[in-house]
């Protein structure tokens, strides 16, 4: 009894904190559920208090959500993304246990539920400011008139639900006038009509997405009359062109960013109309649509508050993209990716006069050298992003420029001819937490190490096919930048276990790519599996020698993992089988997977009840019974079927026994 004194007087201290402390515990800990799950099992009161303080939620499988229901009662915001099989009884139950707590939920990823479980979450949930249906194409008006009970609604997202019209919308609009937020993008039967109802009901409208929209200049009076309005997305609305919006008469003040891209039929005078009187404008993408002009550049000079503007994949003009320089207000985002026009003859004129500029992106400008890159390095020292993927002339000495741009977080070199000597100039820019160097072929172990040694905050590293980076070069990374989340390594074949063994020591790793590197071995992955709980993205493909006892290990370590790529390895039936009990598993790509039989398939498909999407060879579609491919269709998970050329191998194809035929009927049973 003497023995066991100390303990309990430990277990009292703990369970006598306050409770405004242990809630501002957890608080601390939102970001880590492991971490979460442990302090709330240490002790009973730790456990109570971690339900009665828990608001959000986001459950991985349907079926313990009664025994959610009972613990937590106070959830206000519900993500159901991974959770394909919500249906009216669902959204009943849940909709009476947290009746008065609930202010927003996701649907976004369901898709059993009907008008029916809407009236009851909207009738029961008094406090629902917000919704998210969408991709439900099949919901109709009298789904729409069910969510329109929830009176109190401030933001609702219906995309792709292609089977509202105006009608359902116009339910909306009258009973939901607090909305300030709404989503119709791709609502391809809602017109004029119903998204001028819209403006007109709902006065508050912060944000409107119209995308897609069969919609002309007509509704665009009562939209632009709205005096809240900052957010407009007209994105490919095809329908609204120059001449019809010269006659518009309204004027939207408080605009702050407005939205044209892929609107083909849209050009200067339009542009000048819809943003007549927007004093506040802040962003202005134009991506895929207009020609860029000195029109064009004379119509924005205006906006002295203009902060972003996206022209990528436009045509411009010399004298155009020039006369973009001088706009009176000093932008922080320009991107010109693939903007055809883009040369060392403008790019410094566009770029010099905007001191404050922090993003640029000039992908696929194929016709700039080093000489627009020491310009706006020597111009744009507030850098904090650049992308410049697929320079292709910018020789290797444009790349000693960039180490001026000490501000760089982000910096995208990819398919470029940067060398170490360039790695070392960018060696100086210390902030950087993200590095693309896929397709580097000129870099060697030699530049990552300068990286290593003043990078420290780097959280995400590409190098895809910089096929000269070594082991030396890998472990240099992983020691020099243990904050490290992000790693791809894929088809560098000099990379062996020995790069694995000493990434496992980036704690924090979520997403590793080692695809095509055929020396990685299952020795290799245990190191990872074993220190990175935190990995969430695996892409195995074309490791050869990736067999089952590297999934075995998957299994036992991995409980994070959400998706993984497994094709072109040695796994069989009892790898991929064990795989299944990874309780957060969603995706699989499985093709040219050598051991794996139509059984261990089946299996594994019943087993897995996370999944959501499975990508399969298509010569699997036949062997597998129907029984269960509609019971993966009713459970909510995609099947994609590929069919791709099989190296000849001698895939093991046998028929369902009896006993899967068994396994099969139970769990339509009890499903």
């Amino acid at each position: 009894m003497e023995n066991q004194q100390p303990a309990n007087k430990t277990t009292n201290l703990l369970n006598h904190l306050v409770k405004e402390l242990l809630y501002a515990i957890l608080d601390h800990l939102d970001e880590d559920p492991f971490a979460r799950k442990s302090l709330s099992q240490s002790c009973k009161s730790f456990h109570a208090l971690e339900a009665t303080h828990r608001t959000n939620l986001k459950p991985r499988r349907l079926e313990f959500l009664p025994r959610t229901l009972h613990r937590y009662r106070s959830i206000s915001h519900l993500d159901l993304t991974l959770c394909p099989c919500v249906d009216d009884n669902t959204l009943k139950s849940l909709s009476l246990a947290w009746n008065s707590s609930l202010r927003s939920i996701d649907l976004s990823k369901s898709r059993l539920f009907s008008h029916v479980g809407l009236s009851a979450l909207a009738m029961n949930c008094t406090c629902l400011v917000e919704a998210d249906l969408s991709n439900r194409p099949d919901l109709t008006d009298v789904a729409a008139k069910a969510i329109a009970e929830a009176v109190n609604l401030e933001r609702l997202c219906l995309g792709r639900c292609k089977g509202i019209t105006d009608l359902g919308i116009g339910c909306i609009a009258v009973r939901c006038s607090k909305l300030r937020h709404v989503g119709l993008r791709w609502c391809i039967r809602v017109t004029d009509f119903g998204a001028g109802l819209i403006a007109i009901k709902c006065k508050e409208i912060r944000s409107l997405d119209l995308s897609y929209l069969p919609i002309t200049e007509k509704c665009l009076n009562h939209i632009l009359q709205l005096e809240h309005l900052e957010d407009l997305i007209l994105e490919h609305c095809l329908g609204i062109e120059d001449h019809g919006l010269a006659t518009l008469q309204a004027s939207c003040k408080s605009m702050k960013m407005l939205n044209l891209s892929k609107c083909q039929n849209i050009g200067h005078i339009g542009i000048a109309s819809l943003t007549s009187g927007s004093q506040n404008l802040e962003k202005l993408i134009l991506s895929s649509s207009v020609i860029v002009t000195t029109d064009l550049a004379k119509c924005l000079q205006s906006f002295s508050r203009l902060q972003s503007v996206k022209l990528d994949s436009c045509l411009g003009t010399k004298s155009g993209l020039k006369a973009i320089g001088n706009l009176g207000a000093s932008l922080k985002e320009l991107n010109l990716s693939k903007c055809v026009g883009v040369t060392d003859e403008n790019l410094p004129f566009l770029v010099q006069p905007h001191k404050d500029l922090e993003k640029l992106d000039i992908t696929c400008c194929h016709t700039i050298t080093h000489a627009s890159i020491s310009s706006l390095t020597n111009s744009c020292l507030r850098l904090t992003s650049l992308r410049m993927e697929s320079c292709s002339l910018v020789s290797r000495e444009g790349f000693l420029f960039i180490g001026r741009c000490q501000l760089l977080e982000e910096l995208d070199v990819t398919d470029t001819e940067i060398d170490d000597q360039g790695l070392q100039s960018i060696s100086r820019c210390t902030k950087l937490s993200s590095l693309k160097l896929g397709i580097c072929s000129m870099i060697t172990d030699n530049g990552l190490k300068h990286i290593a040694s003043s990078c420290s905050k780097l959280k995400q590293l590409d190098l895809y096919r910089s096929s000269r980076i070594t082991d030396e070069g890998i472990v240099a990374i992983a020691l020099g930048c243990p904050s490290l989340e992000v790693v791809n390594i894929a088809y560098n074949s000099n990379t062996t276990d020995t790069s694995l063994e000493f990434l496992s020591e980036c704690q924090k790793l979520r997403t590793l790519e080692i695809r095509g590197c055929p020396r990685i071995s299952p020795k290799g992955l245990s190191n990872i599996v074993a220190r990175c709980r935190y990995l969430e993205m695996l892409d195995i493909k074309k490791c050869h020698k990736i067999n089952d006892t590297g999934m075995i290990q998957l299994a036992q370590h991995s409980q994070n993992l959400k998706h993984i790529k497994l094709s072109y390895c040695s796994v069989t039936d009892v790898g991929l089988i064990a795989l299944a009990s990874i309780s957060c598993l969603q995706h699989i790509s499985i093709f040219h997977v050598e051991g794996l039989t139509s059984n261990g398939l089946a299996a594994f498909l019943l087993a897995c009840q996370t999944l959501t999407k499975v990508k399969l060879h298509a010569c699997f579609e036949s062997l597998i019974p129907q029984q269960i491919l509609k019971y993966m269709e009713a459970r909510g998970c995609a099947l994609v079927w590929r069919d791709k050329t099989f190296e000849a191998s001698g895939y093991v194809l046998l028929d369902i026994s009896d006993l899967y035929f068994k396994l099969v009927m139970q769990e339509l049973n009890h499903g």
